[in-house]
């Protein structure tokens, strides 16, 4: 064991699992919370996604997340939390706003041209106020239900460990798959056979994609503001929870906007962070001395 009084490094705690065990605990952790948070719901709200089901849905999807990566990483990596690519400050918040932004810019574009070009219309029975109100209902439920425990997980978590052992490009890969399974069992499990392989297609590429702005910003908050985006949009005018909005061909809509900006963003990460990713070296994860 070395001493850095003496003038070395100190060799640091080597974690307690390999990191396909540690994965895997992460993983099938937060799809028995995800699972657990379904069926308590279910049975207390019913069927129906009310919003005092959806408020209580997003605390305990947080909770689950925080404490699994908390835990994991401590008790398992023996590394600290901080290194997961959580930055702060003004930082953190100008990678949530880029990660937004390559998203919400090609969507905007792609939805312009099929509004002027007459393929699609969009009609919102809701006054301004009203309209604004639901978006930032829907940004403060998506952020704590979805993109932050999601992205704190996958593109936290499971990424960082997997660049400590591999190049990132291969990260990313891995980590979309993982994001793939979960996302799909859950939604299998909970809604049938009948949604497998739109589900496989999504997660996948949705996993390549995020994973990309990831290794490109540096930051899991990128990934946040990207996810953020593009799930507000979605929930806002295709689900019309909170919103009675009428689209008048969803498939018109989703390719215009989100297909679009799946297959832009990743450039768009590029001007926005430049020169700061390494595709091909992995990155040791250092921990504190023994």
């Amino acid at each position: 064991m070395t001493h850095p009084g003496n003038g070395q490094v100190a060799e640091a705690a080597p974690p307690r699992l390999p990191v396909a065990a540690r994965l895997a605990v992460v993983v099938t952790g937060a799809l028995l919370g995800w699972l657990a948070i379904a069926a308590l719901t279910t049975r207390v709200w019913g069927e129906g996604l009310s919003l005092a089901r959806h408020a209580v849905s997003a605390l305990a999807a947080l909770l689950i997340a925080g404490a699994l990566v908390v835990a994991a990483r401590r008790l398992l990596d023996r590394r600290p939390v901080g290194t997961l690519g959580l930055s702060g400050g003004k930082r953190a918040a100008r990678d949530l706003l880029y990660g937004a932004l390559s998203w919400l810019l090609p969507a905007a574009v792609g939805l312009a041209v099929a509004l002027a070009a007459g393929w699609l219309r969009i009609e919102i029975d809701a006054t301004l106020a009203e309209t604004v109100g639901v978006v930032l209902l829907l940004v403060v439920l998506v952020l704590v239900y979805e993109a932050f425990p999601e992205e704190l997980l996958f593109r936290g978590y499971v990424y960082r460990n997997l660049t400590a052992a591999v190049a990132p490009w291969l990260a990313v890969l891995v980590q979309a798959l993982l994001f793939m399974l979960f996302g799909t069992a859950l939604w299998v499990i909970t809604e049938g056979w009948g949604v497998l392989l739109e589900r496989l297609v999504l997660f996948f590429g949705m996993g390549v994609v995020v994973g990309c702005i990831r290794l490109i910003s540096g930051s899991v908050w990128a990934a946040v503001g990207w996810h953020l985006a593009f799930q507000v949009v979605m929930q806002l005018v295709i689900s019309s929870q909170y919103l009675e909005a009428t689209v008048s061909n969803e498939t018109v809509f989703v390719v215009a906007t989100a297909v679009v900006a799946f297959a832009t963003s990743t450039t768009i990460a590029g001007f926005l962070w430049p020169g700061q990713e390494s595709w091909a070296r992995p990155e040791p994860d250092v921990g504190p001395p023994r």
